[in-house]
């Protein structure tokens, strides 16, 4: 990551709530994908999508929640009023990334053997668990979009976004 003269970040020069948005919009995506492998088993296999998923689902959702959790959740907290009602909204996002996370990597490792050209051993209670993470993350994802993000745009200060997207910029980082 390099700064200009000016010193400005180059990787998060646009608003990190965006880009949070953005990785909503990928999610919901990853949903999509997950449901057309749910209806393809046991023969009809994308071995590709499936790879693909596998890794969003290793990868991309573990550092999103954790953007959400060490970064953006705890300006919320600081900046949220009484009223907003958001700290027990916060705990149960935070509550729901640890089981999806959890959920999400026996996922992965299923949709890693399909991705190989492997079989399920048990294309039923795979379909099974690929519906019940994607209908609970969709819900997940809704209630994110619907009463954090807003929010978030309300009440947290240029000074926070700045904050926000030098925090992500280093979980990137940290992850390579």
């Amino acid at each position: 990551m390099t700064a200009s003269a000016s010193g400005e970040r180059s990787s998060f020069a646009r608003n990190p709530l965006d880009l949070i948005a953005h990785a909503h919009a990928h999610q919901m995506q990853m949903c999509d994908a997950m449901e057309r492998i749910a209806d393809g088993l046991p023969d009809e296999i994308d071995r590709r999508l499936c790879a693909q998923v596998a890794s969003c689902l290793l990868f991309d959702l573990p550092l999103h929640h954790h953007d959400e959790e060490t970064a953006l959740f705890p300006l919320l907290r600081q900046r949220s009023l009484a009223e907003d009602g958001l700290s027990e909204i916060l705990d149960r996002l935070a509550s729901e990334h640890s089981a999806d996370t959890d959920f999400a990597s026996e996922i992965a490792e299923a949709l890693d053997v399909l991705g190989q050209g492997g079989r399920s051993a048990n294309p039923d209670m795979l379909g099974y668990m690929l519906r019940g993470f994607f209908e609970r993350y969709r819900r997940h994802v809704h209630w994110e979009n619907t009463l954090v993000m807003p929010l978030a745009r309300l009440r947290l200060t240029p000074d926070d976004l700045e904050g926000l997207a030098a925090m992500m910029d280093q979980h990137r980082r940290q992850a390579d």
